[in-house]
């Protein structure tokens, strides 16, 4: 029986992408089973969840009802909600290629796998405010998009979030409406609730008590012991306090979207996956979005959409391919050579990101273990002045030392970090292109602590991430203070400059395809894009404003309900 039940979990993890098809064999041939059927049942699985490279297949048909470009956490929670919810022909083309990339899978190399195929970088402009630093954006170049880079911490943000986007004309976006899309892709741990999801294809759990990292636990009662009051559930009904955080692992796999929304729906007839695809631009005609163009084999292609395209390339690709199309401020099209189709000033516009202060490093007098996970379990959401009605600063505990490229740390042997960070920055950015050549890479401008509020409350967070790691709980791995070091003293000029050179990022950038009803909206509530019909946007770059918490669950929430949309207008 042990051993039926170790096959069984070996199919069922290669079956929806978790293992790679070489430890796939290697496992089924070490529990005995003949290689030929091993080699046989690779091929059986491998045929139910396809994805074709445009390398390797000739043609794919000329036409789709729907257009999905770009298979990320938004849209492959749209493929699979269009594939397995509708008979429409589904078509997605995703610009990086498959994820059987071994560091992908295993939630403790997730940082390496920013060393791989599966992530493709941008350099941001020089930020004044941060010691005139450029700053890296690695993006998902794989199916899963993101999902298989990110630390896999999955947090929904605070209510009040969802509020705001609906006030300010955003009709079905409130918490109340959007929760029960949160609740119907999830299928919690800790079982089905009124805040909770209990049948859906995404797994979310929290670190199991007997493998969780000590560390986080001296987090919490170092926290805790600040007068912050412990949160059970960040997703619930309370998400500010100290917690263990929500992950997307199951087994000890990550549960990337290509893992848990596409994998399962490509068995489907309807649904046709391309990796190696980037699209050049969309297909206009008379005012509709047609097709796209997409470089099959490397050679420019165009597929017609009977229906919709939709835009779920990410918040730097969806306003590049927007603004290659002709579609954005038609005086930045005009000066790098690309004829404006339709002018849509807000594209590229409100780029938003959570900005991080790394660290507050300390050296521990014993070797610090390693984590289970992602050696970041815990987390605390706080406010930075006790009259907000929401949290707007984080910090959490990372058991390993965490600094920016500006404070370096060599020598550090057992080292950790208090992380702390600003959630709910007042600057805004831009993104623009370079030139009209696809290839370029765009100008990023995040314009970080561009404000006087987000200096204040990020050296707030700061200070209070320095608080909690001179608690009481951490005595015993506290035997040295590396990061900002013992004689750097709060409002000092060396804390300033400590300050702007711990700016980093938490990888969240949104908004710049904004959501909204005023004349600097990109697209409208139901995501079609102004003045563009058979056009929608749906992924982080719609969000109106960041969300409090990490941008993966509501990316895969937007993708989601951009679903369902698409699904009532048919």
């Amino acid at each position: 029986m042990a051993k039926n039940a170790s096959i069984a979990r070996t199919i069922e993890q290669y079956r929806t992408g978790c293992l790679p098809r070489r430890d796939f064999l290697q496992r089924l041939l070490a529990l005995g089973i003949a290689p030929g059927f091993a080699a046989s049942a690779a091929m059986a699985f491998e045929n139910a969840s396809w994805a074709a490279s445009t390398k390797d297949v000739a043609s794919i048909d000329a036409s789709y009802d729907y257009i999905i470009v770009g298979a990320g956490s938004a849209g492959a929670a749209l493929a699979y909600r269009l594939a397995t919810m509708t008979d429409a022909r589904v078509l997605v083309l995703e610009a990086g290629g498959t994820d059987d990339v071994p560091e992908i899978q295993d939630p403790r190399r997730w940082l390496q796998t920013l060393g791989t195929r599966a992530a493709k970088w941008f350099e941001t402009t020089r930020q004044p405010q941060t010691a005139n630093r450029t700053h890296s954006w690695p993006r998902g170049n794989v199916l899963g998009g993101t999902s298989c880079l990110n630390a896999m911490i999955f947090a929904r943000g605070h209510a009040t979030d969802y509020d705001s986007w609906a006030t300010e004309g955003c009709v079905g976006w409130d918490y109340a409406s959007v929760l029960r899309h949160f609740k119907e892709l999830e299928t919690y741990e800790g079982g089905e609730s009124q805040y909770r999801g209990g049948s859906g294809p995404l797994f979310v759990g929290v670190p199991h008590p007997e493998l969780r990292h000590p560390g986080g636990q001296m987090f919490l009662d170092a926290s805790t012991a600040l007068g912050y009051r412990p949160t059970s559930d960040m997703n619930g009904a309370v998400m500010e306090g100290p917690t263990w955080v929500d992950l997307t692992i199951k087994d000890q796999r990550r549960q990337s979207t290509a893992v848990a929304f596409l994998k399962p729906a490509m068995g489907r007839r309807n649904l046709t996956v391309l990796t190696d695809a980037p699209v050049n631009k969309l297909v206009l005609q008379g005012g509709r979005c047609v097709g796209v163009e997409y470089l099959h084999a490397g050679q420019p292609r165009v597929v017609r959409s009977d229906a919709e395209v939709i835009l779920a390339a990410g918040t730097i690709d969806s306003p590049r391919i927007l603004m290659h199309s002709g579609v954005g401020r038609a005086a930045d099209l005009r000066a790098v050579g690309i004829r404006p189709a339709v002018e849509l000033p807000g594209v590229g516009q409100n780029l938003q990101d959570h900005i991080m202060a790394a660290g507050m490093v300390f050296e521990s007098p014993t070797p610090i273990p390693a984590s289970n996970y992602n050696s970041s379990e815990a987390y605390m959401w706080a406010r930075s002045d006790s009259r907000l009605v929401a949290p707007d600063i984080a910090t959490l505990y990372i058991s390993a030392p965490a600094s920016s490229s500006a404070l370096p740390l060599q020598g550090l042997h057992n080292g950790w970090t208090v992380v702390s960070g600003l959630m709910r920055p007042s600057s805004r950015g831009t993104l623009k292109l370079r030139s009209n050549k696809r290839t370029d890479p765009p100008v990023i401008d995040p314009n970080y602590l561009g404000t006087e509020h987000d200096r204040r409350v990020y050296a707030k967070a700061a200070q209070l991430a320095r608080e909690t790691a001179y608690q009481p709980a951490f005595a015993g791995v506290r035997a040295k203070e590396w990061l900002p070091g013992p004689s750097v003293k709060v409002g000092t000029p060396e804390w300033q400059d400590f300050i702007a050179r711990s700016v980093t990022t938490f990888f969240h950038p949104t908004s710049t395809c904004r959501m909204g009803v005023d004349a600097m909206s990109v697209v409208d509530p139901e995501l079609k894009v102004y003045g563009v019909s058979g056009l929608r946007v749906a992924d982080a770059s719609v969000m109106p404003s960041i969300t409090t918490g990490n941008t993966n669950a509501p990316s895969i929430m937007i993708g989601w309900k951009c679903g369902e949309l698409l699904r009532h207008a048919a």
